[in-house]
C-alpha cells in the first residue's frame, strides 16, 4: 500500500499513516526509525527527518481465560468456583446477572507492530486542511480527487465565496441591503446608507397606532442617502493549490470590504451625494 508523505514548508516531513483495518484498538505510538513522530490532523504524522522505516505499535486487548467465582464461600453446585470461557457463554444467555458472581480471569498479550512496508510517494506542500478550515475541490479526475491525502496539492477551488463576503458586508455599518444575483445580476447588489458631511434632518411626524395616520407629534431624523453597489464577486476562489487560495480568498474578501467601506463615507454636502452639481437651469429643472 503506498504510503503518501508531504514535505512541510518548515522542513518536516509529514506521513498518510491510517491503522490498520484489524490493529488494536490502543495504540501507543507510531514511529520513524524507531523515534516517535507527532500527531497531526487525521492520520498525519510528522518526522524531524526523512524516514526509511514507518511503524505503529498497540496494545491488543488482554484474553479471557475463564471465569472466577468473586466470593469463594459462595461456591456451590449452581455456582462453582471456575467457569470457561464457553461456559460462562452458554449460561450468560439465560443469566443476565452472571456477571454479579463472577470475574473474568484475564492475560496480557504482546504488543503488537505493524510495518508501513509500501512505496512512498513524497509530494512538497503544507499538510492537508481540517475540517474546520475552508473546504477544498479539486480539479482532478475523480478516482484522484477523491484522494484526501494529496488533493489539495493540485489546481482546485473553494467554494462559497460570495456566499463568506456577502455575509461579511451585511454586518458593516451603514449597509441596508446585500442581494445575491438581484435582478439576475452575477454578483452582490449593495445598498448603504449615508449621512451628509455636515448633517441634515428633517422632520417626521409619529403614527397613530390606532389609524396610522400621521400626528402632530414627530421628531428630527437624519437624512441619509443611498449609495447602490454591484459587486462581481465570484462564487468561488480557484488556483493552483489550496495554500494559494487560502491566501487568495482572504485578500479578495478584504477588497470587496474595501470597497464597501469606501462608498460609507459621508455624503457632500454641496452636490447631495451625487458628485454632481447644478447650475443655472439646471438647479430649477424636474
Amino acid at each position: 500500500m503506498t504510503v503518501y508523505a508531504l514535505l512541510l514548508p518548515d522542513g518536516r516531513y509529514a506521513y498518510h499513516l491510517p491503522k490498520p483495518s484489524n490493529f488494536p484498538h490502543n495504540v501507543t505510538g507510531v514511529y520513524a526509525d524507531g523515534q516517535p513522530m507527532e500527531k497531526l490532523s487525521g492520520d498525519w504524522w510528522a518526522s524531524a527527518v526523512e524516514a526509511g522505516r514507518l511503524t505503529i505499535s498497540g496494545q491488543p486487548r488482554p484474553k479471557t481465560l475463564s471465569y472466577t467465582l468473586k466470593a469463594q464461600d459462595a461456591e456451590s453446585v449452581r455456582y462453582p468456583a471456575t467457569l470457561t470461557v464457553a461456559e460462562y457463554s452458554e449460561r450468560r444467555d439465560d443469566e443476565e446477572n452472571l456477571w454479579e458472581f463472577y470475574r473474568p480471569v484475564l492475560e496480557d498479550q504482546p504488543a503488537v507492530e505493524h510495518v508501513y512496508d509500501g512505496d512512498i510517494m513524497l509530494l512538497e506542500g503544507r499538510e492537508p486542511p481540517t475540517p474546520d478550515e475552508l473546504s477544498w475541490q479539486a480539479d482532478l479526475p475523480h478516482v484522484l480527487g477523491s484522494r484526501p491525502e494529496y488533493r489539495h496539492l493540485f489546481p482546485g477551488r473553494i467554494p462559497g465565496f460570495r456566499d463568506h463576503v456577502q455575509a461579511a458586508i451585511k454586518k458593516l455599518p451603514g449597509v441596508d441591503y446585500c442581494f445575491d444575483n438581484y435582478q439576475n445580476y452575477t454578483g452582490l447588489t449593495v445598498t448603504v446608507n449615508v449621512p451628509f458631511e455636515h448633517p441634515e434632518t428633517r422632520w417626521q411626524a409619529d403614527l397613530s397606532r390606532r389609524t396610522s395616520k400621521p400626528l402632530k407629534s414627530g421628531r428630527n431624523v437624519p437624512v441619509l442617502v443611498a449609495r447602490r453597489l454591484r459587486l462581481p464577486v465570484p462564487a468561488s476562489v480557484s488556483a493552483a493549490n489550496y495554500e494559494m487560495a487560502v491566501d487568495d480568498w482572504h485578500e479578495q474578501a478584504e477588497f470587496w470590504l474595501s470597497v464597501v467601506r469606501s462608498a460609507s463615507v459621508a455624503a457632500c454636502n454641496v452636490c447631495k451625494g451625487t458628485g454632481h452639481v447644478n447650475h443655472g437651469s439646471e438647479q430649477y429643472s424636474r
